[in-house]
């Protein structure tokens, strides 16, 4: 039986939680941090893979790339949900505006047979056992952006300190 798991946002037409993204570090790695409302930056997450760098994809430049991603996307309105899907065939983790939508948005491709769903739980293992046990009933995975920011606002211990990064980038290659 197939399988999802979704945090509801309770409020709708509630300003964006998050004010933009931007690539930092959280326990000395490359994290994408989401800016919150009172400046202070929170890791969603920590880039500790290096399967990618042989690729070109170091643990810096992909927490770039994707941070910039977030912040194009939320800035476009197009990030209310990060989810799961495919795109050319290869799994991604992408945005989508709505719970149980299509990938509206790339953020980045995985490896050909990686589960996405699987490295969505482990990309946002903290904010999710944050929150506490998902409400599972089918295979895609979506995360409410507001949902992630409130709990990150209620978590104070993983709020790291703003540091200026250059987060823009030109690629539109995959991540992979």
């Amino acid at each position: 039986m197939p399988f999802f798991a979704f945090i509801i946002v309770p409020t709708a037409h509630a300003a964006p939680a998050a004010g933009g993204f931007v690539c930092g570090t959280a326990q000395g790695v490359p994290s994408t941090n989401a800016i919150k409302r009172d400046g202070s930056q929170v890791p969603v997450i920590r880039w500790t893979s290096t399967t990618f760098e042989s690729a070109g994809w170091s643990q810096e430049r992909r927490c770039k790339e994707v941070s910039n991603r977030f912040d194009t996307y939320l800035k476009q309105g197009r990030l209310a949900y990060i989810t799961t899907g495919r795109i050319n065939g290869l799994p991604v983790i992408c945005t989508t505006n709505r719970r149980g939508g299509a990938c509206d948005g790339l953020l980045y491709t995985l490896k050909p047979g990686q589960n996405a769903t699987a490295t969505l739980r482990n990309l946002l293992e903290i904010r999710v056992k944050a929150r506490g046990p998902l409400n599972e009933t089918t295979s895609r995975l979506y995360v409410s952006l507001d949902e992630l920011m409130k709990t990150a606002q209620t978590n104070s211990s993983e709020a790291v300190s703003p540091k200026p990064t250059d987060t823009k980038s030109q690629s539109t290659s995959p991540l992979w």
